[in-house]
């Protein structure tokens, strides 16, 4: 609500709508501006160059941030909560920094930097926390500034920013997390810049416990360019980069090589009200969000927590399926072997059978307690158990 209110009096200022206005009336207005956004974003995306200064327009700022805002805030929290639960990074772990740090690059007026500062701010409640964010756009820098100075905010987070192109920034001073919230793609694309290239230029800035966070488009185009720089850095572990998430291990990607699907998440998440009313008539799909990621960092992470007795692990890369004698889902384990998956369904009902497809997601960690045996088909294998003996290791 914090952020949603903040926009919604940004709209009314924009639109010169009275302050005793009803809500639905005035997201009716702002209902064209964000179509045109939405189109910009995808069908009208720019072949080359970058994308125009929309955010200059008090309009398109107010409507990205009632539409868009939301979403990259939840595909950042989520990532950043992952690293930090599942696979257990930590910016603290040896040398505990006065400040933690966050450098947000391309962003906007920060969605992906406000998202980590709450969720380190409630990790690490008595350490003060800078976020410096840098965009091209100074409309976009003062209404980040302006959120900062919310009660909700202005006792514990400090903002700085810098309106730069990200691609002739050298970034003073080292951070405990540097985030590139969909802005790699204006480098690694539009300007034929090879992503790991780009990226391997962040290194000197990343604290040694640190780490950085890469969100792209869930487009194949993006998702395969960010897929191949992150299995560079697998393969040449420490020559600046260890991966650390959201692969289990340090392969190259099996979707990759194959060509067919790619790599990418499906998360569902309660969109604001605010958002849910202007997508009435618009029809985007908002009930999940779809985005890749990787984190890289200096050093190399414990691994990953599984529950005790596990005989195999995956991270699913299909959604659960239901069949009439089965869930079924497509998985890669630590050493980067795709393998399809069946758990037989007897002795449930449908209705428990629903919940269980249900519940699993794109990018879930399923730990195994008993070791799949091979079908017929190579790739092929059935759990003999039932689903409760398969677990979701997403802590």
């Amino acid at each position: 609500m914090i952020f949603e209110n903040f926009w919604l009096e940004k709209a009314r200022v924009a639109w010169l709508v009275p302050a005793d206005c009803d809500t639905s009336t005035l997201l009716e207005k702002v209902r064209p501006a964000v179509a045109e956004l939405s189109d910009l974003f995808t069908v009208e995306r720019p072949k080359v160059g970058v994308f125009r200064d929309y955010m200059s327009d008090a309009k398109f700022l107010a409507a990205y941030g009632l539409f868009f805002f939301p979403q990259s805030f939840a595909r950042a929290q989520w990532a950043l909560a992952r690293l930090m639960n599942f696979y257990r990074w930590n910016p603290n772990s040896e040398n505990v920094p006065a400040e933690l740090r966050i450098l947000d690059l391309g962003s906007g007026a920060s969605p992906c930097g406000f998202a980590a500062a709450l969720l380190l701010h409630a990790a690490f409640p008595s350490q003060k926390i800078v976020l410096c964010a840098v965009d091209r756009s100074r409309a976009a820098l003062d209404a980040a500034q302006e959120l900062v100075r919310l009660p909700e905010f202005s006792s514990w987070l400090k903002l700085e920013t810098q309106a730069a192109d990200m691609k002739k920034l050298s970034p003073t001073g080292t951070f405990s997390l540097i985030l590139l919230g969909w802005s790699l793609n204006e480098i690694a694309g539009n300007a034929g810049v090879p992503a790991a290239d780009f990226l391997k230029k962040l290194a000197p800035a990343l604290h040694a416990d640190g780490a950085l966070i890469v969100l792209e488009p869930a487009l194949r185009e993006t998702a395969e360019r960010l897929q191949r720089a992150s299995d560079a850095f697998a393969a040449d572990a420490g020559d600046p980069f260890f991966r650390l998430a959201p692969e289990l291990g340090a392969h190259a990607c099996p979707l990759l090589a194959e060509g067919i699907f790619w790599n990418h998440e499906v998360r569902k998440w309660d969109a604001p009200a605010s958002l849910q009313f202007l997508n009435r008539t618009l029809f985007r799909e908002i009930a999940v969000l779809k985005f890749s990621w990787c984190a890289l960092g200096l050093h190399a992470l414990p691994a990953a927590t599984v529950p005790a007795g596990t005989q195999e692990i995956f991270r699913l890369v299909s959604p659960m399926e239901l069949t009439k004698t089965c869930l079924r889902f497509v998985g890669i384990n630590p050493y980067g072997e795709k393998k399809s998956v069946e758990i037989p369904i007897r002795g449930l009902s449908k209705n428990e059978t629903k919940k269980i497809a249900a519940a699993w997601e794109r990018g879930d960690i399923a730990a195994c307690l008993q070791k799949p045996e091979p079908l017929g088909t190579p790739g092929h294998f059935r759990v003999p158990a039932l689903p409760k003996n398969i677990s979701r290791g997403n802590a």
